[in-house]
Order: C-alpha cells, then sequence, then structure tokens
C-alpha cells in the first residue's frame, strides 16, 4: 500500500483514479492547486504524486501546473517523490515539445498521455513503486 497524491484539474477524473487506486489498497487524496499539492505533499510524505501537467481554470491554462509542482518539489525534497506525469496536451503542429516532453527532462519518473485507460494507469504505479528510478514513456 502505498500513499498516493493526484493533482489534477478534471474533478471527475480524480475521482475515477483515486477509487481505482484506493480499490488496490492505496491511500489516495486529490487536490486542484499547486499550493494544495505542495501542502499535502507536506502533511501526508506520498509515495508518488501523479500529476496533470497542464492545468485549466476557468478554460483557460495557467502556469500554476504540474511543471511548477515538479520544480518546487525538486527545489524542496531530495528526493522528491515518485512522480508521473500526465498530459491530454500531444505535440502537433504548432508545438514540437509538450509539458510531459519539458518534464522528463525535469525529473518525472513516467509520464501517460491521455487518454490512458484505468490499468495503464494502475501498470504504471505498480511499476514505479517497484522498480528503481527511470523515465518512461507510455501513449496510448
Amino acid at each position: 500500500m502505498a500513499t498516493i497524491l493526484i493533482f489534477e484539474d478534471n474533478s471527475s477524473l480524480a475521482l475515477c483514479w483515486r477509487e481505482a487506486l484506493e480499490e488496490k489498497n492505496h491511500h489516495v487524496c486529490c487536490c486542484t492547486t499547486v499550493q494544495d499539492a505542495l501542502a499535502m505533499t507536506e502533511k501526508l510524505m506520498p509515495d508518488m504524486i501523479i500529476t496533470d501537467m497542464m492545468i485549466k481554470q476557468g478554460g483557460q491554462f495557467i502556469p500554476e501546473g504540474g511543471l511548477t509542482l515538479l520544480a518546487r518539489l525538486k527545489i524542496k525534497y531530495s528526493p522528491p517523490p515518485r512522480i508521473i506525469g500526465v498530459s491530454g496536451f500531444k505535440p502537433g503542429l504548432y508545438c514540437q515539445a509538450t509539458a510531459l516532453e519539458i518534464a522528463k527532462n525535469s525529473g518525472i519518473d513516467l509520464a501517460l498521455y491521455k487518454p490512458f485507460s484505468i490499468e495503464q494507469l494502475l501498470a504504471a504505479v505498480e511499476q514505479l513503486l517497484a522498480s528503481k528510478k527511470d523515465v518512461k514513456s507510455q501513449t496510448s
């Protein structure tokens, strides 16, 4: 059993992930802001954080997303908790690097592109909890 923090702006999606992880006997907390994620990390000292790399508020992307959280965790904790970065924003014509690509270079442990299945999430969590620190990318 691990303690897992989910930082995700889509509350329905976070609830779905939470329920699936709790069925596997993990202790799970959810939040939607960097400030809450940092406070919960301080209080809970989670084994893992699942963070959305691009957060929206009011339909607009804001700078206070997963990349900000990742940077603050790296400053405060050595080593930081295990981190799975998730994002639905894939490279395209106008953007060659995504937040996940940037995050891989900044120290996330594993990347998942949305949409992904619950089975993929559970496999990623178990893989990361069982393995040494290694950055891997999984696509759907």
